[in-house]
């Protein structure tokens, strides 16, 4: 799967439901060229009035992905 292939679905919270936010980045592991987490910006309506902090992310390791479909990736974490 290509990075770009990710960085168009919504990340969403298996506990709440709710869409956390969309891939922005990856950690990847230099000695064994695994990824480690993907890094996540937070879903927010108030985004343009953030625009001198820069967004927030959620960096999610990688065990906490459950699965990654056509159109979501499901994780285990609470936002």
């Amino acid at each position: 799967m290509r990075f770009i292939t990710l960085q168009s679905k919504d990340v969403v919270s298996a506990h709440t439901g709710a869409k956390i936010g969309y891939v922005v980045d990856m950690e990847i592991d230099p000695i064994c060229h695994c990824i480690q987490a993907l890094i996540v910006e937070k879903f927010s309506p108030l985004r343009l009035i953030c625009i001198f902090k820069g967004p927030p992310v959620i960096i999610i390791p990688i065990e906490n992905i459950i699965t990654i479909g056509e159109d979501v990736i499901i994780v285990n974490i609470e936002c």
